[in-house]
């Protein structure tokens, strides 16, 4: 993952306990309407049982559910997600995701991040008004998951992949390694286990910004699909794709989800009025032609967003001022809150991060000091100017 562009740090930064081995408890939600559930004990059995007194699990309504099994207390929320008619539907309502990436660091620990810096980072999202974190690009904490469990906000989980099969990132023959291909599908799998019982988890993802075009990605991308699909765990599975005009991988995807950065990589935004055009005219061709590549599944931007140094001002709204990061997102927004394909969008991204990449590649979210720029927050959790015009649109949906 050397060619990666966020900081990968090192060590145990989560904690290691010593236990003894327990069979793992899933719970799954067969019918959300009447309460009935199905547990299984790992290696041992199945069945099922229909809660009396249950309350929903919803971002509105985060309600916690516990039984007893084998002597031992198993949490999990009631919910169903489902993906149908090009749209989201949560526990049988039609879901809008409003959110954000966001990286695990902290500016003092690194990814060893404190739980009030997570408990911070939830707070500004429902400030914002948002429902939605996408767990940029690797397994989530779980002791993160439970706040986002009792907090009300849904996650995308994606298992650590980065631009595998792109020749920016080197690694044009993963595809075709039987190592590689192994563990991503162990640590998919593992991923999907661990996290089986938290409602806050609605999607599970891998690989981000592969190669889609290839015949060799497709075959690893079913085999992720089929991998998630098997544990019966009640989520959706989709990647964030940025292979647009050739995808070839989302054929068996619950979602279709893009990244896309128009006249910011490289960066030639131009004049407002024709910056303006050029995210109109990416967004729309993008939407319509996976809208016809796939026409029944929903579509979401998965990324888009640009750097804005904290305190950088100018009313010129010159690259890498506050003022053109508020510029920019507010084109965004005006483009997917008009269209009717969207049923999501996470801003790219929640707060500044510490990046790995020597040099800026025409990006200048990445200007100085090693930070990618392009948080709504910077790394001490400070406000840019656009998180108000985050909230007004948020606030329209």
């Amino acid at each position: 993952m050397r060619e990666c562009r966020f900081y990968l740090f090192g060590g145990f930064y989560r904690g290691v306990r010593i236990v003894e081995k327990e069979p793992k408890i899933f719970v799954r939600t067969l019918d959300y309407r009447t309460g009935l559930i199905e547990v299984e004990v790992e290696g041992d059995r199945k069945f099922r049982k229909t809660l009396k007194d249950f309350k929903l699990w919803s971002p509105e309504e985060p309600n916690m559910t516990t039984i007893e099994v084998d002597g031992r207390k198993v949490r999990f929320g009631v919910r169903q997600i489902e993906a149908r008619d090009r749209k989201l539907w949560l526990n049988g309502k039609e879901l809008f995701l409003k959110g954000v990436n966001r990286h695990d660091q902290s500016p003092l620990g690194g990814a060893t991040v404190p739980e009030i810096e997570w408990v911070q980072d939830l707070q500004h999202l429902k400030d914002l008004g948002g429902n939605f974190i996408r767990g940029a690009h690797y397994q989530q904490a779980d002791r993160f998951l439970e706040l986002c469990d009792e907090m009300g906000v849904l996650v995308w989980e994606e298992s650590l992949g980065w631009g595998n099969g792109q020749d920016y990132t080197n690694t044009l023959g993963d595809f075709t390694d039987p190592e590689f291909r192994e563990q991503q599908i162990r640590q998919t799998r593992d991923m999907v286990r661990n996290s089986f019982n938290h409602p806050s988890v609605i999607i599970h993802a891998f690989l981000n910004e592969p190669g889609s075009w290839s015949k060799e990605c497709k075959s690893l991308i079913d085999e992720l699909i089929a991998t998630v699909k098997a544990e019966n765990s009640g989520k959706l599975v989709t990647f964030a794709c940025n292979i647009w005009e050739t995808d070839i991988c989302n054929e068996n995807t619950d979602i279709v989800a893009f990244n896309t950065y128009p006249g910011l990589i490289p960066c030639f935004p131009g004049e407002p009025d024709s910056f303006k055009r050029k995210v109109n005219d990416n967004l729309d061709t993008i939407i319509s032609t996976f809208r016809q590549r796939y026409p029944d599944k929903p579509i979401m931007v998965s990324e888009t967003g640009c750097g804005a140094v904290y305190g950088w001002h100018d009313e010129a709204a010159n690259v890498s001022t506050e003022e053109f990061q508020n510029e920019y997102l507010g084109y965004v927004f005006e483009n997917l809150w008009n269209n009717p394909d969207v049923i999501g969008y996470s801003i790219w991204q929640m707060n500044d991060n510490r990046t790995y990449s020597r040099n800026s590649e025409d990006q200048p979210a990445k200007t100085f000091m090693g930070m990618s720029h392009a948080g709504l927050y910077n790394c001490l959790r400070q406000p840019k100017k656009s998180v108000e015009t985050v909230r007004h649109y948020f606030s329209l949906k």
